[in-house]
């Protein structure tokens, strides 16, 4: 059995880790950001004038945007609405007999722009913020009952979290870069060429 980010290679996919459940959202993304925070200890000496810098950590964080763009379609807006609220489900843990038993881990992969920095690898994240704008335009249907519905024009869907790394993620002193720094995008020690 493929993988759903094999079977949908052009579409934003979000996959829970816990039950192997997923999302397809076709509508493209808005915006994609990566963040690094490097975390240092700082610490003051007598005698002397800037504090010791200890490095400590780097994390890294994410922040992706996406449309869903319902069209007039009442049963396929339907549809839509349930993977809006089947994605709030995702950012829940899973419990049994009351305890958690899986925190609620996600893995996205949309093209060839959030992939872990190794090809066809997905992105594990824990989600720290998912948020829905469901627009201030809408417009009236009939389902397929003769009801009048409200349907929004657009969806704005928001997810933010941290990546967790699943490989490793730094350069060893020999692992080759570039002759010189800062004209290749590649990492570089900084000697001349």
């Amino acid at each position: 059995m493929t993988s759903p980010f094999d079977r949908y290679p052009n579409d934003l996919v979000i996959q829970m880790v816990a039950t192997g459940k997923f999302l397809i959202f076709r509508d493209g993304i808005d915006s994609f950001d990566r963040s690094y925070n490097i975390g240092w200890e700082s610490i003051d000496v007598y005698g002397r004038q800037d504090p010791i810098q200890t490095y400590q950590s780097t994390g890294e964080t994410i922040n992706l945007s996406w449309p869903l763009k319902p069209g007039t379609n009442p049963e396929e807006y339907e549809e839509q609405l349930r993977a809006i609220l089947a994605l709030g489900k995702f950012a829940r843990p899973q419990y049994s007999n009351g305890s958690i038993i899986e925190s609620p881990l996600l893995r996205i992969r949309y093209r060839n722009l959030i992939i872990q920095d190794y090809p066809d690898t997905p992105l594990l994240i824990a989600p720290n913020s998912i948020s829905v704008n469901y627009g201030d335009r809408a417009r009236d249907v009939i389902d397929g009952n003769g009801n009048q519905i409200l349907v929004s024009k657009r969806i704005d869907i928001s997810l933010g979290g941290a990546v967790i790394n699943t490989k490793r993620k730094y350069y060893e002193k020999n692992s080759g870069g570039s002759s010189g720094a800062g004209n290749s995008n590649t990492p570089s020690d900084g000697s001349p060429g």
